[in-house]
């Protein structure tokens, strides 16, 4: 039933992103919902390997929960550093459902407060945005 209530709200989160990131890409895999967004502007200093990183794909889930239970994480591409260094507070690879290999980012949002507006509050557009405040911080 939870999920079934989640759905109008992550329809609108949806087409909220997409005015901002219209290539966004969702897929629902065993109960949790992914998303890809394959051009993502990185911050400069950013790599994969030797080859800046300009806009490269990130993908994120969220669980069933949401938006109460806020989301966590996020993932760039394997090889992602910044200035050839290895960024910290990232996990081993993941595995979305989206073709490619993952590095897993440890990012939280900063005081999560959802609304019954999904255009106010916490929603998911504030939440990818904030991957950028993360990726400022450099490796």
């Amino acid at each position: 039933m939870e999920t079934r209530l989640m759905r109008p709200r992550l329809e609108q989160e949806l087409a909220l992103l997409r005015k901002y990131y219209p290539d966004i890409e969702h897929r629902e895999q065993g109960g949790e919902d992914w998303f890809r967004i394959p051009r993502f502007a990185f911050p400069a200093g950013w790599q994969i390997g030797e080859k800046p990183a300009e806009k490269e794909p990130v993908v994120f889930k969220i669980v069933a929960s949401y938006p109460a239970g806020e989301p966590y994480g996020f993932a760039a591409p394997t090889g992602i550093n910044f200035k050839g260094i290895a960024p910290k507070d990232t996990g081993s690879a993941i595995s979305p459902p989206f073709d490619g290999s993952w590095q897993h980012f440890s990012w939280a949002p900063d005081g999560w407060t959802p609304s019954a507006d999904a255009a106010a509050g916490s929603n998911l557009l504030a939440w990818v945005r904030s991957f950028t405040q993360r990726l400022k911080e450099g490796a």
